[in-house]
């Protein structure tokens, strides 16, 4: 496994990777048919349009961009096309953190990767059809990369909550505005990492499981946010899924401009304890929950527009050309989590069929 440093990269090019699942589209029950579909698959979108664990599932990765509206435009065209092969047999592309209605124990693929999954995690997996938005951001070292991972550790909160979208699953309320993130951190290697002091530091980390056998590759490091030396990027993983394009990309805009705003810059070592706690609100009571550091009590709204107010007196949004999204984003503050329109739909109905229909991607324009 290579996990080594890289030099003169070119910086804050940018990533994405949606996951969505494909559900019927009137009765939006999941639909385990990813391999059959993918053998209708052009060569150009089997490159780009990846499976998942679960045969209801598919990933849509875009190649490397230069700025948000590339990356949207990318998961858009790739979405179009599938939709395109999937309406012929009543099927719909959708996605949010996790299915809201009840299913059984789900098939997962059949590849030798996943047979060694499903043999090992068991019934963790059977349910596990939840979907991440995941975004890299190139650095033009790998210093580089782990100052802007070890800076991040504090931040995350920050963007569980803006892109709570999964409180229901398997037919009931979950209580909680991201139930993705709790199902996804049952998994060893997954959620919150620790900080490192260095590269090698993180380096002998990797490739003592390697050694091990306990991981095969980078990609089986599932934490909330991972170097990959392979890419050049830094990849945050902690976000929910969404069908609201205009939301992910913000996402994109504020990351790289994050990521961008962490060199330089002192990290303080908040005990894990703590950061758990963070994380625990962010998924919970999203932008209205407790953020708490060294230094202060607060909200994690608070947190974001003090963030936010720090990286535009630096002119970060302003290196990056993309000045024009910061009212944007001061206004997911105050928008409201994806999660909530889901419980408000869900009230107003009694019909999580109805919740569904919010994340159906078939008529993206």
């Amino acid at each position: 496994m290579n996990f080594n440093k890289w030099k003169e990269h070119k910086g804050y090019t940018l990533g994405a990777e949606l996951e969505a699942r494909l559900q019927d589209s009137e009765t939006f029950k999941l639909k385990e048919y990813s391999s059959k579909l993918r053998e209708r698959f052009s060569d150009e979108y089997k490159k780009k349009i990846h499976q998942e664990f679960l045969e209801c599932m598919v990933e849509f990765v875009t190649p490397v961009c230069s700025n948000s509206y590339e990356v949207v435009k990318e998961l858009k065209n790739q979405i179009a096309y599938l939709n395109s092969l999937a309406k012929e047999d009543n099927t719909v592309v959708a996605t949010s953190g996790s299915c809201s209605l009840k299913v059984e124990p789900l098939k997962h693929v059949d590849e030798e990767r996943y047979d060694a999954f499903a043999k090992e995690y068991g019934i963790l997996l059977s349910r596990f059809h939840i979907c991440g938005f995941h975004i890299h951001v190139a650095l033009p070292s790998s210093d580089e990369a782990l100052q802007a991972y070890n800076f991040s550790l504090e931040y995350l909160p920050i963007f569980l909550a803006l892109s709570a979208n999964s409180p229901f699953f398997n037919g009931e309320d979950a209580g909680l505005l991201s139930y993705r993130a709790k199902i996804f951190e049952q998994l060893p290697r997954a959620g919150l990492s620790s900080y490192f002091d260095s590269f090698e530091e993180m380096k002998k980390l990797y490739m003592d499981m390697n050694r091990a056998g306990t991981i095969k590759s980078i990609k089986d490091i599932w934490w909330d946010i991972r170097v990959s030396p392979n890419f050049g990027t830094l990849e945050i993983r902690i976000c929910d899924a969404s069908s609201d394009f205009e939301r992910l990309r913000l996402l994109v805009v504020l990351y790289q401009a994050f990521v961008l705003f962490a060199q330089g810059k002192e990290v303080y070592k908040i005990p894990h304890q703590i950061l758990l706690q963070n994380r625990w609100t962010a998924l919970r009571h999203g932008l209205d929950g407790v953020f708490q550091n060294s230094k202060k009590v607060t909200t994690i709204r608070d947190h974001y527009l003090d963030l936010l107010e720090r990286m535009e007196i630096e002119g970060i949004f302003e290196k990056l050309g993309t000045t024009s999204d910061i009212k944007k984003l001061k206004k997911l503050a105050f928008k409201g989590e994806p999660a909530k329109q889901q419980l408000k739909v869900f009230k107003d109905t009694n019909s999580l069929i109805e919740v569904e229909k919010l994340g159906r991607m078939d008529d993206i324009k």
